[in-house]
């Protein structure tokens, strides 16, 4: 079955102590374990309703915490692992459901070969668009918008 929070032990707990201290660092900060969960959790929850256009620059950044999720797993212990995978798979799937992979800039490459950082090459296919906001290039077809 899956791994409960009451299960996991103060080595698991130490674990994701440990990767938070070892990627502060390298994105600007040391964010919990718990909090990047729900950094992602938020993000794709904003995707799936409509991914407000007005802070498109910003689309890449708020991505930021599925990286740093991705960096995290390898420093957990197995059991703080399962129980990050066991919430992570869920979402990715409803991140997936609600993107459609970004079109190459580069008409002639084809279609690009998924990555391990997968959600990079994803747009959101529903937006709250505002006019005046450009959207990427690579977001082709254009997402639908909310009317």
């Amino acid at each position: 079955m899956g791994v409960d929070a009451s299960q996991l032990t103060t080595e698991d707990h130490a674990s994701a102590d440990r990767a938070q201290q070892l990627l502060a660092g390298r994105f600007h900060g040391a964010p919990s374990l718990y909090v990047q969960m729900r950094s992602w959790k938020y993000f794709v929850v904003g995707v799936e309703e409509g991914y407000d256009t007005t802070w498109v620059f910003e689309y890449l950044s708020d991505i930021d915490c599925r990286d740093w999720l991705h960096e995290a797993l390898p420093i957990l212990t197995p059991a703080m692992r399962m129980f990050c995978r066991e919430r992570l798979e869920p979402l990715d799937a409803r991140y997936r459901a609600a993107t459609g992979p970004v079109k190459p800039l580069d008409a002639q490459a084809g279609p690009r070969p998924e990555r391990e950082r997968w959600w990079r090459d994803r747009y959101p296919l529903l937006i709250d668009h505002d006019e005046n906001v450009e959207l990427p290039a690579d977001w082709s077809p254009a997402p639908r918008r909310i009317t």
